[in-house]
């Protein structure tokens, strides 16, 4: 029975990480969600000290860019470029987001986001559902293109506790371009820029609101 235990092992802590604790969380999200920044900082430190304690794992993964690092940008930049006219069209067509109103009535603490964001929250985020995800797991998965589909549908699943459906949805779609990212670079300090871009877009835009759960 032990063994067979420890041949399910990794199954069983993805099931509990990454579907138990994002249920759990929508679950209590009256409460839970005022201290999302916390949590992921807390999450992404346990699973470094995992990373770090792991001989399999290759840390230059947590600091070096790739060797190409040229085009990657670009691809980053143009996607942005497109995507962000895209998100700039879905706000403009809602009707429900004051759009740019964050930079226009509260310039201060908007830049304190956009410098803030990218080094914390992302970077956080990044380490727990890219690098984290992709070494520990790479076994239950056959192919990169399922780990990056369930990477990205798990960052998904992670924003549930916002409470709207706007922040999973977008969340899927970056979590998609995120690992995509990763899973050629196996850079994150680039896929940290990458979502720390976005982040500051959306912020910028007026859809900031569907991801604020109470601090900052």
């Amino acid at each position: 029975m032990y063994r067979a235990f420890l041949s399910h092992r990794p199954a069983i802590e993805l099931t509990l990480v990454f579907l138990g604790l994002p249920l759990l969380a929508w679950w209590q999200s009256a409460v839970l969600k005022r201290w999302l920044i916390p949590q992921i900082l807390l999450l992404a430190l346990v699973c470094l000290l995992v990373l770090w304690r792991d001989p399999s794992f290759d840390r230059r993964q947590l600091r070096l860019m790739p060797e190409r690092w040229r085009p990657c940008l670009l691809r980053i930049g143009f996607l942005l470029a497109v995507g962000g006219l895209a998100v700039l069209a879905w706000a403009a067509w809602a009707g429900d987001i004051d759009l740019f109103g964050f930079p226009r009535e509260r310039p201060g603490l908007w830049l304190a986001v956009l410098l803030l964001y990218p080094p914390v929250s992302a970077l956080a985020q990044e380490v727990v559902f890219r690098v984290f995800f992709f070494h520990r797991y790479r076994a239950q998965f056959a192919t990169p293109g399922r780990m990056i589909v369930a990477s990205a549908l798990l960052f998904s699943l992670a924003h549930l506790v916002l409470g709207n459906w706007q922040a999973p949805v977008l969340a899927l779609f970056g979590g998609l371009l995120f690992a995509w990212t990763y899973s050629r670079t196996r850079s994150l300090l680039l896929v940290t820029l990458e979502h720390g871009l976005w982040g500051d877009w959306l912020f910028t835009v007026g859809f900031g609101r569907y991801f604020y759960g109470g601090h900052i």
